[in-house]
């Protein structure tokens, strides 16, 4: 393009307004290391100032150095000079290339509409351009679709060659702490052996407690620590020791690397409209490359997949559905994530009450997921301490019935676990002595002239030197607690437990954690099913056999407690109809029924009793005995027959007219009548002078 045909394109009210020169490069390597490209694009302000643009109305932006122009959500100078083209601020815009200012078409042409409505130009190293002219937006506009064609190509490129390589198991990338190239690029062991100790220790914990949670609870315990290299930040690819967390294992444990296998595609990252990268997890079937026996690994492929079921069984919620045993804690319930409800199916959960100061701390088997779900009734709630005591009865029997020697197991175990520890220990105190000893070389090697750097190494020498100290004193402290431990005298209680489980089981210093496991080895789940107070257990041992124990009886409230059983009642009540109260507690207690706090009956408890269940006293059911058989009581009789109740009476001890019965009941003296001769003559007889005559004298 010859300088003629571009210099009419620039008008007066192009000089104007103020040209904008807009410096980028896609990321800071690029800045940092081609700097080249950053001095030319700077250098196009002296061609701006000789098409006629006064050096101060030439503005610089560049604010997005080191940003792609894949995308414009990030990058605030193109914004910047997106809004001062529409506000007809610009007369020209200085580029080295157009893919400087975008490698997207919707933003590019997004720029060439907003630069033809307010006539600004374009410039870069081949002439300038109106986006006005339809030949220049033409030219504009291939330039734009090349310049994302080729960000898309370049793209490609480098995305194939690395998916080849790493198709290959050629492609380096970043390996986790205790694995290194050599000068072959092939992956080994680091030379640091503490290092390799520390990682086998992990992978040897977890085969054995299988939780992660446990592993480092146990590595805290024994104060262990774990070495990292960070790739990134001021301790980059330093070694760094301490104490582990969960996610610290976790990494470790899921790194198939460990594993002797090479993988890549195990995440998928994303770039978002803000410029962050989302990161996505694959699962195993979709990573792009799988290459087993790569190299040598720390735990062999069947143990790493075997790891990664253990991890997701033990993040599952509880549900009829999967097969959930979580690790064992420390929980006093017994039957942790192994007990089913006998009526939905559904996995029962611990609840534990509150302790005070009057009621210690409960806990139940409560199955309420339906409850939760669906608003319905809690299927049933289980004391659990009820429960645990039969499970306790049943593996204490079945384990004494077989005649493990336990005690050899639980000293090997410790023993094993000590010289694990011990050995860290050790490897952890000759690389403290070597920081030590190189600090003193340091030292030694310095000009004791000039104390500004003896001082400081000298600081150093003693903070080695305090470290070491500190190691070694842990490292004794940790050997005495142990050669306490499992002393003589406690080996041979060991043994002398063997013959009797139950102490073992029962011992205060055996905690909930290793009860569980223990139970683990023996029981798969138990389904319990309640049946008013009492509960059905139904066991499903590991090797798949069923069992069903005897019913455990549940405590019952104090108001059922407090509860006449039906067969005092019946038994009262039968002794009712020929004892009076005091009899009737003689023959209870004589038939050895006791009330709900053991003690023998008394006429007043009985009594009470009476009143309680409303069962009718002895006198009332005699008098009712001898009614039924046509007796009445003398007022009764009198009221009838018309005459005085007195009269009844004389008529009875004489036993004439009427025949008298008596009885005594509760201390008192009763006396039914009856009539002897027909009514209708007792009544003619009644009537005579006579009879009238003798009943007033007689009352007289």
């Amino acid at each position: 393009m010859s300088k003629s045909s571009t210099m009419h394109k620039i008008k007066p009210h192009h000089l104007a307004r103020e040209a904008c020169l807009y410096v980028r490069q896609s990321s800071l390597r690029q800045v940092a290391e081609n700097t080249e490209s950053t001095h030319r694009q700077y250098a196009l302000s002296e061609k701006a100032i000789a098409l006629g643009w006064p050096s101060e109305r030439i503005r610089v932006i560049d604010e997005d150095q080191g940003k792609s122009g894949a995308s414009s959500e990030n990058r605030t100078g193109f914004r910047g000079l997106m809004a001062r083209i529409a506000a007809s601020e610009v007369g020209i815009v200085l580029v080295l290339e157009v893919s400087r200012l975008a490698r997207d078409n919707a933003d590019w042409h997004l720029l060439l509409r907003m630069a033809g409505f307010s006539d600004t130009l374009i410039l870069d190293l081949e002439g300038i351009y109106d986006p006005n002219d339809s030949n220049d937006r033409l030219l504009l506009g291939f330039k734009g679709t090349i310049s994302e064609f080729e960000l898309n190509g370049i793209t490609q490129r480098l995305t194939g060659g690395r998916l080849s390589a790493a198709s290959r198991g050629v492609l380096k990338t970043h390996l986790p702490i205790g694995l290194v190239y050599n000068d072959c690029d092939e992956v080994v062991f680091e030379s640091d052996q503490s290092v390799v100790d520390a990682i086998r220790q992990v992978f040897e914990l977890f085969r054995r407690k299988q939780s992660a949670s446990a592993v480092v609870k146990w590595m805290h315990q024994q104060h262990i620590r774990l070495p990292s290299r960070p790739h990134f930040g001021p301790h980059r690819n330093q070694l760094l020791w301490s104490l582990p967390n969960v996610h610290q294992i976790l990494r470790i444990l899921r790194n198939p690397r460990y594993a002797g296998a090479y993988v890549y595609g195990r995440c998928q990252y994303k770039r978002r409209s803000d410029g962050s990268v989302s990161m996505r997890k694959m699962p195993m079937d979709e990573w792009h490359t799988l290459i087993l026996d790569h190299h040598e690994g720390y735990i062999d492929w069947q143990e790493y997949c075997h790891n990664q079921q253990v991890i997701a069984f033990n993040g599952r919620g509880f549900s009829a559905a999967n097969e959930r045993v979580a690790a064992p804690r420390q929980g006093a319930a017994l039957l942790q994530s192994r007990v089913l409800c006998g009526h939905c199916g559904c996995r029962m959960r611990i609840h534990y009450t509150t302790s005070t100061r009057k009621k210690p701390r409960k806990h139940y088997y409560k199955c309420n997921r339906l409850h939760e779900e669906y608003k319905t009734n809690v299927c049933q709630s289980i004391r659990a301490d009820v429960v645990d005591a039969e499970i306790s009865k049943f593996v204490i029997a079945a384990v004494n019935q077989q005649n493990i020697d336990l005690a050899l197991a639980v000293q090997e175990q410790i023993r094993t676990e000590f010289a694990q520890a011990d050995q860290l220990r050790a490897e952890r105190i000759e690389q403290l002595r070597y920081q030590a000893d190189s600090a003193k070389r340091r030292y030694y090697e310095s000009d004791p002239a000039y104390r500004l750097v003896a001082a400081t190494l000298e600081a150093d020498w003693n903070d080695r030197l305090r470290d070491l100290e500190e190691a070694c004193q842990e490292r004794t402290a940790y050997a005495n607690t142990h050669n306490a431990e499992i002393s003589d005298q406690q080996t041979q209680r060991l043994y002398q437990l063997t013959h009797d489980f139950e102490q073992v089981w029962n011992a205060p210093e055996i905690h909930h954690g290793d009860r569980k496991r223990m139970l683990g080895l023996l029981i798969e789940d138990v389904t319990l099913t309640r049946e008013g107070y009492q509960v059905r257990i139904e066991l499903r041992m590991c090797g798949g056999k069923a069992l069903t124990l005897d019913p455990a009886c549940l405590p019952k409230p104090l108001a059922v407690l407090k509860k006449t059983p039906v067969e005092t009642l019946t038994a009262m009540d039968q002794l009712l109809d020929t004892y009076a109260d005091q009899g009737v507690a003689d023959e209870l207690n004589r038939s050895g029924h006791r009330n709900w706090l053991g003690q023998k009956y008394t006429a007043t408890r009985v009594r009470s009793l009476r009143a309680c269940y409303g069962l009718a006293s002895h006198a009332k059911r005699m008098r009712q005995r001898l009614k039924n058989q046509g007796y009445s009581s003398a007022s009764e009789l009198a009221q009838e027959l018309g005459v005085h109740s007195n009269t009844i009476r004389t008529w009875g001890r004489e036993n004439r007219r009427v025949s008298r019965q008596e009885f005594t009941a509760d201390n008192r003296h009763f006396c039914m009548y009856k009539i002897i001769n027909d009514k209708d003559d007792f009544s003619s007889d009644c009537n005579s002078t006579e009879l009238c005559n003798r009943i007033t004298t007689n009352t007289a």
